[in-house]
């Protein structure tokens, strides 16, 4: 699992390098002052590293994007599919299941058993006399940005490593909330995000109807659904999604290996 620095992506790291550097010269200039041309370039050279850092600072990008754009964004398209999938009598839980091709979709059964293999590019899904609603993961392309400019790398193996991962990613790379924790077994994964900075998403999704978020789900619970999916190499089925005051805590079902 690999992950770029929070701190290293910032806007306001290069300002802070050239205040440092700026500093170590000023000292270097200050116990080493002889008085002639060398100590001048220092001194010089302090200014120059203090001056572009004044400037870069005041030029950082201050401006997030929105917190009530991001956190409506999602609702539209959720509530659309879960309509759909109501209409058509589809109430099930979302499972998340990773293709060889490594992609992630979501499968809504309609009829009880072991979900079979499918055609990646079937919708309405017949597979001996199973039946089945199969779509892309509503997460898929977070995760796809994640793998491309933070390096994500899902491992593999250890359910308790893929719980790491995730709190590692809601927290430390997307900054979704304060505090992450996981608590894993070989049948379960619950997910506890404290503070959680789309609290406005759950509540539109969960207004309309509960089932919305373990029929369908945000990109942010899809996410956490694919990840697991490919780490554990295992279909992983949505149970349960409560937000209490600012905290959701997000329950997943590791379904026996294919």
């Amino acid at each position: 699992m690999k992950l770029k620095s929070t701190l290293i992506t910032s806007a306001y790291f290069a300002p802070i390098v050239l205040f440092l550097a700026a500093i170590l010269t000023f000292t270097a200039y200050i116990f080493t002052n002889r008085g002639d041309m060398t100590s001048a370039l220092l001194l010089l050279a302090g200014f120059m590293l203090l001056i572009t850092g004044v400037l870069m600072l005041t030029l950082a990008d201050r401006r997030p994007l929105p917190v009530k754009l991001t956190e409506m964004l999602p609702v539209t398209p959720t509530l659309n599919l879960a309509t759909i999938l109501a209409d058509l009598g589809v109430t099930s839980n979302s499972v998340y299941r990773t293709l060889p091709s490594g992609e992630h979709v979501q499968v809504n059964p309609v009829t009880g058993g072991t979900i079979p293999e499918m055609p990646k590019d079937m919708t309405f899904v017949s597979v001996n006399d199973w039946y089945g609603i199969q779509y892309r993961a509503t997460g898929e392309a977070l995760l796809s940005q994640l793998k491309c400019e933070d390096k994500l790398v899902v491992p593999t193996g250890s359910i308790s490593q893929l719980g790491t991962c995730i709190s590692e990613v809601l927290n430390d790379t997307l900054s979704l909330a304060d505090k992450v924790t996981t608590a894993t077994t070989d049948k379960s994964v619950i997910i506890t995000l404290e503070e959680f900075t789309m609290k406005k998403t759950c509540l539109s999704l969960q207004s309309a109807s509960p089932k919305c978020c373990t029929m369908v789900g945000c990109p942010v619970c899809s996410l956490m659904g694919a990840i697991l999916a490919e780490g554990s190499n295992r279909d992983v089925e949505s149970t349960s999604a409560v937000l209490e005051g600012s905290t959701l805590t997000v329950s997943f079902a590791l379904l026996p290996a294919k």
